[in-house]
């Protein structure tokens, strides 16, 4: 991966855990952009866009994965929906220098999702 790509990502993932007091600032989310597609059964659609997600602890306070969730957003702060996550990255807790990975995949009823360039971790789950 590009340096300056990383340099990028750290630096977003800074400025928006300031932004959002629902965000843990003691979690970064490394997402990478993997696949985008679609799904159709009969008359409806959905459209995906999968990434490769990091998680890793910042901190020495304790992260526990189940009481947070991943969300997808594009540069109009518009939000997807996760449909399905690899089970590392929602369940356990999170040591220090011990990162998880994983596959997220979010999906929206229009090709909007395909917009999403952010992935961030958060405590507000509804």
């Amino acid at each position: 991966m590009n340096i300056s790509a990383i340099i990028a990502s750290l630096a977003l993932a800074v400025f928006c855990f300031a932004a959002n007091a629902s965000t843990p600032d003691n979690v970064a989310v490394y997402a990478t952009e993997k696949y985008q597609g679609s799904i159709s059964i009969g008359d409806k659609t959905a459209y995906t866009k999968t990434f490769e997600v990091s998680i890793a602890k910042l901190s020495a306070n304790t992260v526990v994965l189940s009481k947070l969730c991943l969300k997808a957003y594009s540069p109009d702060k518009k939000e997807f929906e996760l449909d399905t996550v690899d089970e590392v990255l929602i369940t356990g807790s999170l040591k220090e220098g011990k990162p998880v990975k994983g596959i997220a995949v979010f999906t929206s009823e229009n090709d909007a999702v395909f917009k999403a360039a952010l992935v961030k971790i958060s405590d507000d789950c509804k």
